[in-house]
């Protein structure tokens, strides 16, 4: 009896441990991959109504089943806003600053949102806060001097983002110009990007018109990269129209507000490990309908 009694305990010790290591295995070897999509029409709308049915997920060109499906219609997101107060903006940053602070008061009033400046150093301004008024004083009196840590304020708003309370984040960046200070690299920022489950829109704020022949400070190749590898989208302002009015940018914050209440999230689980590789993704609606999304991600 004693023989068969230990031998029952010893059969349950085998199968607890195999079951935990089974679950182990599980932890380590799937990912819980998340993508947000923006469905537009052929004229650029916004489209409504879609369901889980209507889409194709591929990763390294598979199809993968989507696990978990929602349209982002009233979720809340933590915003990041990074505004370059670099000596460049001195014309402009008033106007930015105004248009910054009406965008603040027309998103989900549950966004959790920092603002950080950056010039030839980065300063965070204020912490994440849902608290508009708090943001609005932190947007008052910002001197524009100093060069362009872009890709330090970059890097340190890709690590204050992973804080925000919501799942869904995303980060507005406005600058004119190139980095010309950092001590943070392109490539550290994109593959901290492609980690990432985020949205950048960069604004890049133009010197001149095209028609006076002119150069662009701002590099928008980097700017729409940036925004592509996260599903986002690039803008390219005018510095005059912003000097003048500011009715520019505020149009295209608007266009950002919006565009963060009418995407899709499509959730599946990926069997690749964290390999610290970069995985293709592919999104496709049903016919007649441009899809925007991140095209990758680095598994880590």
């Amino acid at each position: 009896m004693t023989h068969r009694l230990a031998t029952i305990l010893l059969l349950s010790l085998v199968l607890t441990a195999t079951a935990a290591a089974v679950q182990s295995t599980i932890r380590v070897d799937v990912r819980l991959v998340n993508v947000f999509a923006t469905v537009t029409d052929a004229n650029g709308r916004y489209v409504d109504g879609l369901n889980k049915q209507d889409f194709v997920v591929m990763e390294d060109g598979k199809d993968r089943e989507i696990s978990h499906f929602s349209h982002d219609l009233d979720v809340p997101v933590s915003v990041g806003i990074i505004l370059d107060a670099s000596g460049s903006m001195q014309n402009k940053i008033r106007t930015a600053l105004n248009a910054v602070d009406r965008f603040i008061r027309t998103i989900h009033p549950d966004d959790d949102i920092f603002f950080m400046t950056f010039a030839s150093t980065v300063q965070l301004r204020e912490d994440f806060t849902d608290d508009r008024e708090k943001l609005s004083k932190a947007l008052k009196g910002i001197p524009a001097t100093g060069g362009t840590s872009l890709y330090d304020a970059l890097r340190d708003g890709l690590t204050k983002i992973k804080s925000g309370r919501h799942q869904k984040r995303a980060i507005l960046l406005i600058t004119d110009g190139e980095d010309n200070g950092s001590t943070a690299s392109y490539p550290e920022v994109l593959q901290a990007i492609r980690e990432s489950e985020l949205l950048i829109y960069p604004l890049g704020i133009s010197v001149g018109s095209y028609g006076q022949g002119r150069r662009d400070a701002v590099d928008m190749d980097v700017l729409k990269e940036l925004a592509d590898e996260s599903g986002g989208r690039s803008f390219l302002l005018s510095d005059i129209l912003i000097s003048n009015s500011g009715t520019q940018m505020e149009r295209v914050l608007r266009l950002i507000a919006d565009e963060l209440r009418s995407q899709y999230r499509l959730t599946f689980y990926s069997t690749h490990p964290d390999d610290g590789r970069y995985h293709s993704l592919r999104i496709r609606a049903r016919p007649g309908l441009v899809v925007r999304a991140r095209p990758g991600y680095i598994a880590r």
